[in-house]
């Protein structure tokens, strides 16, 4: 679901209703979601959930969570009515813009904010009950120091390169769950990710016309060697035009997200799922693009520095770990719950 809008959202912070913007955010709800945001919404003391522009398909409700153990009054509004109307009765459904939606919010601020002020006091005490746990899960393996590396040790590293403003399209595989757990945007349309359709390699193209479409910004591409063989290729459009994108590679020589499934049926489909350790830094100089390769978790910082100061577009292989759990235990939880199986 969409944040407020800014405008919204200003108002009734100067009308004291809200704290700051970033005590706001609790994260991400559903697939791969924090702490925070699952509690917050499946807690019980939720009273109402505003969805705006979401729909409320397995992965955003949590394998149906939602449906199930929310006590929220829900108000979700959208364009699509296949997404209003698809999941049966999930209370009150607004067909219409979101935008429009928040407009009328703003035009009647001065009507909606005393009637929230009356519950300012417990509000903030609830988000403090919620923040007191941890907001996310295995929060130590963003900072791993042993190789071979962590895919969250390589996500934070580029989350701390690169500039708050920095766009970052999110391939489809396990690092899109690492991603989608790990990373903070700090603002509207950086955080880019097929998430429903999950198809591979689609971000190595697409960061091309996000690149030219905001010349003025930085943009990052979180992919997997998976992705790359399917799409690769087009690291040489963006090299040709030396566009400073920057591909981070989680190569685990393997189809992480199925890997890590396909080993528990045995040697076989785990061989099916792994593939070649190829040198993606040395195909990204094929193409005219720099190449980095990195196996020590140490360098990565000093690499994601030189690839920021190339000028042009550079692909960083790194060396990651592909029997690394991906965080997606609340997800898991509710898929179990909807089992058949004793």
């Amino acid at each position: 679901a969409e944040r407020w809008s800014i405008p919204v959202a200003t108002t009734l912070r100067a009308k004291g209703v809200f704290p700051e913007d970033h005590e706001l955010s609790l994260g991400v709800f559903g697939y791969a979601g924090t702490r925070h945001a699952t509690d917050a919404i499946l807690n019980g003391e939720l009273d109402v959930l505003l969805v705006l522009g979401s729909g409320f398909n397995e992965r955003d409700t949590m394998h149906w969570t939602l449906r199930e153990r929310t006590k929220a009054v829900m108000i979700h509004v959208n364009t699509d009515m296949n997404e209003l109307t698809a999941h049966g009765d999930l209370g009150h459904v607004v067909p219409g813009s979101c935008h429009a939606f928040l407009d009328m919010m703003q035009e009647r601020a001065e009507v909606i904010a005393p009637a929230l002020h009356i519950g300012q006091v417990r509000r903030r005490e609830w988000l403090a009950q919620i923040k007191v746990g941890p907001r996310l899960y295995d929060i130590e393996n963003c900072s791993r120091s042993a190789p071979p590396i962590h895919p969250a040790t390589a996500i934070a590293a580029l989350r701390k390169a690169l500039p708050r403003n920095g766009v970052v399209l999110v391939d489809s595989g396990a690092h899109r769950a690492f991603a989608g757990h790990y990373w903070t945007a700090y603002e509207p349309r950086t955080y880019i990710s097929a998430t429903n359709l999950g198809p591979m390699g689609w971000a190595v193209p697409a960061a091309i016309g996000a690149q030219c479409a905001l010349p003025e910004r930085r943009v990052a591409v979180i992919t997997g060697d998976g992705c790359m063989q399917m799409h690769g290729i087009e690291v040489q459009t963006a090299a040709r035009y030396r566009l400073p994108i920057i591909y981070l590679v989680i190569n685990n020589g393997a189809l992480g997200n199925v890997w890590l499934r396909a080993r528990q049926y045995g040697d076989l489909p785990a061989e099916l799922t792994s593939i070649p350790d190829h040198d993606w830094a040395g195909f990204a100089r094929s193409l005219g693009a720099q190449g980095f390769t990195v196996r020590d978790p140490g360098e990565l910082d000093s690499v994601f520095q030189k690839a920021l100061a190339a000028g042009t577009t550079a692909v960083i292989d790194v060396k990651a770990d592909k029997n690394c759990p991906t965080p997606v235990y609340d997800f898991n939880a509710g898929a179990w719950a909807w089992s058949y199986h004793e």
